[in-house]
């Protein structure tokens, strides 16, 4: 019977230029499922650039395989993982500095 777990990584989180989620220690997993949720009530922004972050140790971080996802609206987004050693995160970069957002971001880890 596999394993399964959600938590929430980022709740209602103010961001601004480039923003680094909270790692989460997941190695256990088989595979990833970000949820991220950019909400409408702080939606000042063009484009944000998602890109999800590995590490083997949750100090040294590198990109993960893959394009980076780029959201132009508000509402929410999934992004799966499959081979990301034992940590993750989400690097969040807005178009232009004078630009915010604000994100929910929901990990589910299957394994």
């Amino acid at each position: 019977m596999k394993e399964f777990y959600t938590s929430v990584v980022e709740l209602r989180q103010p961001i601004k230029n480039t923003f680094l989620t909270e790692p989460y220690e997941c190695g256990w997993a088989n595979e990833a499922l970000f949820f991220l949720t950019v909400h409408p009530e702080l939606a000042d922004f063009t484009q944000i650039v998602v890109r999800p972050k590995i590490s083997p140790d949750g100090i040294h971080w590198i990109d993960a395989p893959g394009e980076a996802t780029r959201v132009d609206k508000p509402g929410t987004i999934a992004i799966a993982q499959s081979h990301f050693g034992g940590w993750l995160c989400l690097e969040l970069t807005l178009a232009d500095a004078k630009q915010a957002a604000m994100i929910t971001l929901h990990l589910a880890l299957k394994g």
